[in-house]
């Protein structure tokens, strides 16, 4: 596998990613770290290895631009898209389609994914969103305001308890700094009431149910949404007819009001929201619309919504995690082409295991991830008991 890898990639890729130059961010690789993460890293290095291995031995159309891409561009951006884009592609074959990578428009340049099963010819258009610049300004800021209040914990043994304000000012960290001080010299309770927050410090280590509340973000995300799409959209037009697949990593999910809404609500409101777009342009068939992983589930927890121009889906992945997929399609019915995009969706815990058993691993991803037995040791009479600690022989 890690030979597979170092060949996909190249030599010195790693470093590249892990050290980006001009400011650009690099792809985050620590969930990759086996050696660091644990066994869930493991299960996403198998993963990866998988998608893209997969590719190479059924030489698929296009794999060679999406190396060149992933060996040229290791970047965060980059890294995400063609990963996600290399599992569709492998779901895709999977479902029974011929499949090629970044495919040629009519009018030139490179699209995405083309997917032909049966009368049914896909053109997919990928799109990855991020969180957007003001929620990360807002997640720095709470990441200074803690680390302060960890200092400040630490240097004067106190804890805090209350919530933190929307935008911390120099007001507010002289006053939690004064706060701090003073309760460690008069043993004494202290609040902080500054910008429509309140902060307690009390000297002591903090009793179990105490913390720091970060504020509540609230942005409507809807509109940031569209635009991709209608981007997207402007940029399929000479495809002739394209299906548009937005990813989310962190934009809706699970900040957003739409996150906590139900399936069938999910499905409802995103046909709605999509109707001008089908209208404005009517080469675009059809929209997925998936989260990123999510919390930890079982497939106890697995939904199928039918509605009146869509399905949603929860399905429990590999390794445990969740994935929310809403697929909604134009009024126009194309019924081949939205099976697949609907098939693709639901089968989509059990990509990983057939591309395991087509890469010639049996049993799947329990086989590689099942924890060895310590061996059964007979101890003589006086012999010192051992440590638990298993290595082997």
């Amino acid at each position: 596998m890690i030979e597979n890898l170092e060949a996909f990639f190249g030599p010195g890729w790693l470093h590249k990613a892990v050290h980006p130059v001009n400011g650009v961010a690099g792809p985050t690789m620590g969930p990759y770290f086996a050696s660091l993460m644990g066994i869930g890293a493991f299960r996403m290095v198998v993963g990866l290895w998988a998608r893209l291995q997969y590719l190479v031995d059924a030489a698929t159309p296009g794999v060679g631009h999406l190396r060149r891409n992933l060996r040229a561009n290791p970047v965060a951006d980059e890294f995400r898209h063609h990963l996600a884009l290399a599992r569709l592609a492998v779901q895709a074959e999977l479902a029974g389609a011929r499949v090629m990578l970044e495919p040629s428009k009519p009018r030139g340049g490179p699209g995405d994914l083309r997917a032909v099963r049966a009368g049914s010819d896909v053109f997919l258009e990928l799109r990855t969103l991020g969180p957007d610049k003001k929620f990360l300004e807002y997640n720095q800021q709470v990441d200074q305001a803690q680390a302060l209040l960890r200092q400040l914990a630490h240097r004067y043994g106190v804890h805090w308890d209350g919530e933190l304000p929307h935008e911390p000012t120099d007001q507010w960290r002289e006053a939690v700094g004064s706060a701090a001080q003073k309760s460690a010299a008069d043993s004494a309770t202290v609040e902080v009431a500054l910008e429509d927050t309140t902060l307690t410090v009390r000297p002591g280590p903090a009793p179990a149910g105490t913390g720091v509340a970060g504020p509540v973000w609230a942005a409507d995300q809807g509109p940031r949404l569209l635009r991709a799409l209608m981007a997207k959209a402007v940029k399929t037009e000479s495809a002739g007819a394209a299906w548009l697949w937005l990813e989310d990593a962190g934009a809706l999910w699970p900040l957003s009001t739409f996150a906590q809404d139900s399936l069938p609500r999910k499905e409802e409101a995103l046909r709605q929201a999509l109707d001008p777009l089908f209208d404005a342009h009517p080469h675009v068939l059809g929209v997925v619309l998936t989260s990123g992983q999510q919390r930890v589930g079982t497939p106890g927890d697995d939904i199928d919504h039918v509605g009146h121009r869509g399905v949603a889906f929860r399905r429990t992945l590999p390794g445990g995690l969740m994935r929310e997929s809403v697929v909604v399609h134009r009024r126009l019915a194309v019924p081949g082409q939205y099976r697949l995009m609907a098939d693709m969706c639901a089968d989509e815990p059990a990509w990983l295991d057939r591309a395991l058993e087509v890469l010639g691993i049996s049993g799947g991803l329990t086989a590689l991830t099942i924890r060895p037995a310590a061996p059964i040791q007979r101890l003589s009479p006086g012999a010192p008991r051992p440590s638990g600690l298993y290595l082997p022989s």
